[in-house]
């Protein structure tokens, strides 16, 4: 008999519950990536690095997430009350005091400006504006994390590759909630099985540490980051996505 692990069952289980409570709320930020480590550190013995908040840059300049102000991030049953340890700075290489560090900055929804191939997938009779809300602060969040693995400090903020790769699959679970709530989504079948394949790819890159991989879906990240999911001109096309740009 194969032995059954009851923590990771709760474990998966309160990851489900959350990611139902998340896509509800419409929250998507660190407020919430703080309680589904908690979770995965159940099971797992890593150490988790919470995204750091510019409160500068943030949605509502106060609490550091897309909540309204004094509103608590919502919990999961059986979330684990565990102690985080001071994480240690994995893959950075050495900067000098004076290079400056680039904190990570909650999704901006005011810049989202769909480029006229993926467009056609949103709207009345296709995915819900939820749903576009979720894909934007996925490519978004992932590509601060992917930026600063490598490229540093000054590119975006940090964490190692086991951390990332646990935030890939973060998003993923909320991507894959919502769209069981979306009537239409076959109707979007071609969108959301690339965003399957390309999330999938950066969990894998992460997992096997590859950096020809992992700048391959950075590429693919970047792209739909940029120029699918908003305009924006001063950045560079990699060309990295089946869908044509607005370039």
């Amino acid at each position: 008999m194969i032995p059954i692990d009851k923590k990771r069952i709760v474990t998966l289980a309160g990851t489900l519950v959350l990611a139902g409570a998340v896509v509800a709320a419409g929250v998507y930020g660190p407020s919430v990536w703080k309680v589904f480590r908690q979770q995965s550190a159940v099971t797992d013995q890593i150490v988790l690095q919470t995204p750091a908040v510019d409160s500068n840059n943030s949605t509502d300049g106060s609490n550091g997430s897309m909540l309204p102000d004094g509103t608590a991030p919502p919990t999961a049953q059986g979330a684990a009350e565990t102690s985080i340890t001071a994480p240690t700075t994995v893959e950075a290489p050495p900067q000098s005091e004076s290079v400056p560090k680039n904190k990570y900055r909650e999704p901006d929804t005011k810049l989202i400006d769909l480029a006229p191939s993926v467009a056609s997938y949103f709207g009345e009779n296709a995915l819900s504006n939820d749903a576009k809300t979720l894909i934007f602060g996925t490519a978004w969040n992932i590509h601060q994390y992917v930026d600063g693995y490598l490229y540093g400090p000054a590119a975006g903020p940090q964490m190692n590759e086991e951390d990332i790769k646990k935030y890939i699959v973060f998003h993923k679970t909320l991507l894959d909630k919502q769209y069981k709530n979306e009537a239409n989504i076959s109707k979007a079948a071609t969108l959301t099985g690339y965003l399957d394949i390309l999330l999938n790819s950066g969990i894998d890159s992460f997992d096997s540490k590859d950096k020809t991989r992992i700048e391959q879906f950075h590429q693919g990240i970047h792209d739909l980051d940029t120029h699918l999911m908003r305009n924006d001109p001063s950045s560079k096309v990699y060309g990295a996505t089946p869908f044509a740009t607005k370039r």
